[in-house]
């Protein structure tokens, strides 16, 4: 997995999903936040992953498609330049800890994120296109563009914000951008 299979807790227990419940069929990751390779981390709180099956294989169509969503602690909004920050920190971080576990060489200054407001979207949703410039450190290390979106979520009463991440190689027009548009859409803050 992402990090090291943190999603089974102390006692041996899988990690239940509290926000990420489907695709049953795509791997299950669950970790702390701030996570082990980002140590200039701003927030705490909790991150569930689904990976799509194929995730860690680069001749899969699903190569690196995967979703999570990230619970922040005491946060009742982000900028969309907080979560650029976010983004470009978690990736930086991720990219160079597997890299070095791997016996990878990446140019880390090479990863970079941009990140705009979604075209046509509702007033009442947030919701950030952002594309990654990363590297596949789960494979052979090679250069990777992401396309990903980012939904904010906020629990004011709890003080929590949410994103929710969709990320692909793959063109929005490809398949497997059903799969991840039907994740985003049904993730909602948990009661």
């Amino acid at each position: 997995g992402l990090v090291v299979l943190l999603s089974t807790s102390a006692n041996g227990q899988e990690a239940k999903s509290e926000f990420l419940k489907s695709p049953a069929n795509w791997e299950f990751e669950r970790f702390a936040l701030p996570p082990s390779f980002a140590t200039n981390f701003p927030y705490k709180g909790v991150e569930e992953l689904r990976f799509a099956p194929g995730m860690f294989n680069k001749d899969s169509s699903n190569y690196f498609s995967y979703a999570f969503v990230a619970q922040l602690e005491n946060t009742s909004s982000i900028t969309q330049e907080q979560v650029r920050n976010y983004l470009l920190s978690y990736f930086k971080g991720l990219c160079v800890a597997t890299a070095k576990d791997r016996k990878l060489s990446i140019d880390s200054s090479a990863i970079n994120v941009s990140i705009q407001p979604k075209k046509g979207n509702s007033k009442s949703e947030t919701i950030y296109n952002v594309v990654l410039n990363v590297f596949g450190v789960f494979a052979d290390g090679a250069p990777i563009e992401l396309n990903a979106e980012i939904k904010l979520l906020h629990d004011v009463k709890a003080i929590k914000t949410y994103l929710v991440f969709i990320a692909s190689p793959q063109q929005k027009t490809a398949a497997i951008w059903k799969e991840l548009y039907s994740i985003q859409k049904n993730v909602s803050i948990p009661k």
